[in-house]
């Protein structure tokens, strides 16, 4: 279910549509593009219905209640999250006793709240196989996106399943140098030496689809 167009619209627009999609998520097990934003409600309501049976999500813009819903889902296995909202946030809980399903393999992170993201990786560090971060370098350090703790993030998230680690530079400029550097640094605080870390523009990773 791709829901674009519908949930980038406002609380007034599109309610038969918006209806028909709502009688329609129970059941579903991917949904992608579900924007946040324009009708929290809605949307909150969307991924509630397909909460059950949901195992791929790509969702935009959530508030923390979308997150925390998104965050109990039982049988989510991959996850692209992109919030653009500020460096500030609560943690989020821990996850409830018999919490259904394998866990996340799969987690694509842009822009969420510093205790979200870290609260995400150590609730599903068992099970999580790959790992896309945006985040800048170094000279990067003092912008809203860049992230001079990665290391202590990562060492402290329990990737204990991590497998490949990705670096997204999404609207960075950075140079190659500072890239190597940053990747072997990482390198030497994940739990195992056969984890892979990559760049996507230095090693030309090609974006994958949830």
């Amino acid at each position: 279910m791709d829901v674009r167009n519908i949930s980038n619209s406002g609380p007034d627009d599109k309610k038969q549509e918006k209806f028909a999609l709502l009688w329609d998520a129970p059941g579903v097990t991917r949904l992608v593009r579900v924007y946040c934003h324009r009708d929290p409600a809605w949307s909150l309501q969307l991924l509630q219905r397909a909460a059950p049976t949901l195992e791929r999500l790509c969702v935009r813009y959530p508030r923390e209640a979308h997150l925390l819903a998104v965050h109990t889902m039982p049988r989510l296995t991959r996850l692209d999250v992109d919030a653009a909202l500020a460096a500030q946030g609560p943690e989020l809980p821990d996850l409830p006793p018999g919490h259904g399903g394998h866990g996340l393999q799969w987690l694509r992170v842009g822009n969420l709240p510093r205790a979200w993201t870290r609260s995400l990786l150590r609730a599903h560090g068992g099970t999580l196989e790959e790992l896309q971060l945006l985040v800048g370098t170094a000279e990067s350090k003092g912008t809203s996106y860049s992230c001079d703790d990665l290391n202590s993030l990562l060492q402290r998230s329990g990737l204990r399943a991590l497998r490949r680690l990705v670096l997204r530079r999404v609207g960075w400029i950075h140079q190659p140098a500072a890239c190597r550097e940053q990747r072997a640094e990482v390198r030497g605080v994940l739990p195992g030496a056969e984890v892979l870390v990559l760049c996507d523009k230095c090693d030309h990773v090609e974006k994958e689809e949830v």
